[in-house]
């Protein structure tokens, strides 16, 4: 076996057992060891380990991190939630109003974002109306992942398929957005039926306000409009990751105070997790080249039903396997070689991103959720199971049904 798969494999093991590993190592820490150790095996020069790192993505994972970590202090994205939720009577219409709003949050945030702000609020609504927390963490955590596949900078896997594919973001979001809308309604069903008789006979008081959240309207208009200024570029063609890290900047020079506090929010152990993956994968892509092109060759490069059918299934077996985003860097240098690789790339978006859902691992949004809920309602892995199997199942098959009659009937 090659070093440079060992490497991948050691490291591959190190992120899945994260702090349970011998050494207590992190996901960032795994990946950046695996990313050193490709270059002291000489696996990689330490030149195509610089060239490996794909310094747009990181581009873009910046810009938004700064923006919504100034949103998020702005309080406007709580202020808004706890107002809607609040006015829910129907557990029914709540869980609804979850799983629409976080998805469609999440198209225009990260959806690990939206699961930060979403699961205290969810528990402090669910407390004082006294229902089952259950169901609507669920909503969340699933809401979040399926309506992050609405647009290319929805989740961290869609965003390197960006840039991976050259999908522009409004081609993007014009063909993924009514798929994306679609399967939110199937999910909402499905959790409505799976808690048909948790939801039963409860009514939903009116409450009060208790700890209404601050908001600093300032701060909100200016960050809302960076955000929104730079979707307009996005739609408008404009390079995403220049556009991305303007739109920061220019928002933290607007903010007329010191940046530490807004620098400090960005999630700087994600972007290394980036980068060492990068260079992970790419020295197992090197040496594992001849293997990667037979296996496009008993696939084939023609795009027929059936290959779709067996490309979403080893897309959602593999993205649980290796998780979405090695295996979206691993499976694209495959896909440029398909004879409608552009077709390829949203299908693999779809699959990948709605692979998540499957298991309670399956996506870190879903870890947000159950680890900002432990304390008070516990959501275990067999509870995540029972829905995960049902949501993935009827939403990935809706999803690609979909698309597949996109790309039959109009032009993709």
């Amino acid at each position: 076996m090659h070093p440079a798969t060992l490497i991948f494999i050691l490291t591959y093991a190190l992120i899945s057992l994260g702090e349970n590993s011998p050494r207590k190592l992190d996901r960032p820490t795994a990946a950046l060891l695996g990313a050193v150790l490709m270059v002291m095996t000489g696996a990689l020069t330490r030149a195509e380990a610089v060239s490996a790192l794909d310094l747009s993505t990181i581009a873009v994972l910046f810009g938004l991190m700064v923006i919504l970590a100034v949103l998020k202090q702005s309080g406007l994205p709580t202020y808004v939630a706890n107002k809607a939720l609040h006015r829910c009577r129907n557990p029914h219409v709540l869980l609804a109003l979850v799983v629409l709003a976080s998805g469609v949050a999440s198209a225009i945030m990260l959806n690990d974002t939206v699961c930060l702000l979403g699961t205290p609020l969810l528990l402090e609504i669910t407390s004082q109306a006294g229902i089952p927390a259950t169901p609507f963490l669920l909503g969340l955590a699933t809401g979040a992942n399926i309506g992050s596949v609405m647009t290319i900078t929805g989740n961290p896997q869609n965003i390197i398929i960006g840039h991976m594919s050259g999908w522009g973001w409004a081609p993007f979001a014009l063909r993924m957005a009514p798929i994306g809308l679609i399967c939110l309604v199937i999910d909402w069903c499905v959790l409505s039926l799976l808690y048909r008789r948790a939801l039963a006979h409860v009514e939903i008081q009116s409450q009060e306000d208790h700890g209404k959240p601050v908001l600093h309207r300032r701060t909100a208009v200016k960050s809302m409009s960076a955000l929104l200024c730079l979707i307009g570029a996005f739609f408008a063609g404009f390079s995403m990751d220049f556009a991305a890290v303007a739109a920061a900047i220019l928002l933290l020079v607007w903010l007329n105070r010191p940046p530490r506090e807004s620098l400090s929010a960005v999630d700087w152990s994600l972007l290394l997790f980036f980068s060492g993956l990068f260079v992970v994968v790419e020295g197992f892509v090197r040496e594992n080249r001849e293997l990667l092109d037979q296996a496009i060759r008993s696939y084939g490069t023609e795009i027929g039903l059936g290959n779709v059918v067996h490309i979403s299934v080893a897309s959602v077996i593999g993205s649980n396997l290796f998780s979405n985003v090695p295996f979206v860097l691993i499976v694209g240098h495959w896909v440029r070689q398909m004879n409608d690789p552009q077709f390829v790339w949203l299908l693999l978006a779809l699959t990948s991103t709605f692979a998540g859902n499957l298991t309670l691992f399956g996506s870190v949004a879903n870890v947000i959720v159950a680890q900002g809920a432990q304390r008070q309602a516990p959501l275990k892995f067999v509870d995540f199971l029972k829905a995960g199997i049902p949501v993935t199942v009827t939403t990935t098959a809706a999803g690609v049904l979909l698309l597949w009659l996109f790309r039959s009937f109009l032009v993709l």
